[in-house]
């Protein structure tokens, strides 16, 4: 009985001891924790020196009795980690402003021919705001000017100083839209001046007389992408026409309302009008460093001559010398037959296409 207790000790005592197994003896994993077929498991010696450079099989460097799992050739589709790009997502807002400053100066000394001495200055203003998603698009502009000249006289002791441009115009237009091009829209512009302009020391324009809102709903055309025409690239091409547009003419100077000016009826200080009208305008970059922009504004009433079209067309040259200094030319047409030209005696002579045009040298400052 006691040898049998003895036996069954010794043998418990065995099984504990070959149940341990050494911490050496672990095994290294794939990335993917992959285990390999019993067949590829081969022992290591037990003092190896180095590590096997192998991507194919990862090998630490093993102790006394280290068993080393090799792991079949991974692919690159698991080991490489795919990026996918996201569409690009442009601005909603997009924003913009131009200043320019222009100087002209002309001056005679013993100058046989004769002449007058002239300094000139103009500023002008430009700033545009768009917004843009899916469906909807905003844009609104805002154009301002003034300049003055001086003039010196012979015959006096001073010259004068009289006005040479002068404008404020803010524009807004609102649209909906299915295919990007072709858009539902509201169209409101406002025209008017700052000062008074005087023809033989008489004004006959200032503040609000005149002023002009237009106010219209109707098609907006929209080319979203640069396309040429006869060789030269045209962008922001736009083409708004509308089947009814409320035009508003204020005269609000007591003076020039009592005198009828502008096609108002004299006395009154608001004419109003009910037509159709269309805007086109689009920038063109003829050659290098020459940039176009137009604007061509048309409308005629239903009521009092039909198709007798209210002209106001506006065009800006600017040729760029550097990063802050440009010639920049300005130049307008406009016609209405309601407005009539006048004599040096201040008397009507009808209605004529009114010309301005404006070329100067001067610095010029972008910023958005």
């Amino acid at each position: 009985m006691k040898e049998l207790l003895v036996f069954l000790t010794l043998s418990c005592i065995t099984v504990a001891a070959s149940a341990q197994v050494p911490d050496s003896t672990k095994r290294t994993l794939t990335k993917t924790d992959t285990i390999a077929k019993p067949d590829t498991i081969q022992p290591v010696a037990a003092k190896a020196d180095s590590i096997q450079k192998d991507t194919t099989t990862l090998i630490t460097k093993p102790a006394k009795d280290t068993l080393t799992v090799s792991t079949p050739q991974s692919t690159p589709q698991a080991d490489s980690l795919q990026v996918v790009k996201s569409d690009t997502v442009q601005p909603k807002w997009k924003a913009s402003s131009i200043v320019r400053l222009n100087f002209a100066q002309t001056g005679f000394v013993n100058w046989s021919a004769g002449g007058e001495n002239s300094v000139a200055t103009n500023a002008f203003f430009t700033s545009s705001a768009n917004y843009k998603n899916k469906s909807w698009a905003w844009d609104t502009k805002f154009d301002t000017e003034f300049g003055l000249v001086y003039i010196s006289r012979k015959n006096s002791d001073h010259g004068k100083w009289e006005k040479s441009a002068d404008k404020i115009h803010l524009s807004t237009k609102f649209g909906y839209t299915h295919n990007d091009k072709l858009y539902y829209s509201f169209l409101g512009e406002f025209k008017t001046q700052y000062a008074k302009s005087h023809f033989n020391d008489k004004y006959i324009s200032t503040f609000m007389a005149p002023g002009y809102l237009n106010l219209g709903l109707g098609i907006d055309y929209k080319e979203p992408e640069k396309f040429s025409l006869l060789g030269m690239p045209i962008k922001d091409f736009t083409v708004f026409y509308s089947p009814f547009i409320a035009r508003f003419s204020f005269v609000l100077d007591e003076k020039l309302s009592t005198a009828g000016s502008f096609g108002v009826i004299p006395g009154e200080h608001i004419k109003k009008q009910i037509g159709m009208g269309a805007k086109m305008a689009f920038k063109i970059n003829p050659v290098e460093n020459v940039f176009v922009s137009t604007t061509l504004n048309l409308f005629t009433p239903y009521i009092d001559k039909f198709f007798n079209f209210v002209v106001d067309w506006d065009t800006v040259v600017n040729m760029k010398i550097n990063k802050y200094l440009s010639a920049t030319l300005n130049m307008s047409l406009k016609y209405d037959e309601k407005i009539h030209d006048k004599d040096d005696n201040n008397n009507p002579k009808g209605p004529r296409v009114q010309l301005k045009e404006m070329l100067g040298v001067g610095v010029v400052y972008a910023f958005k």
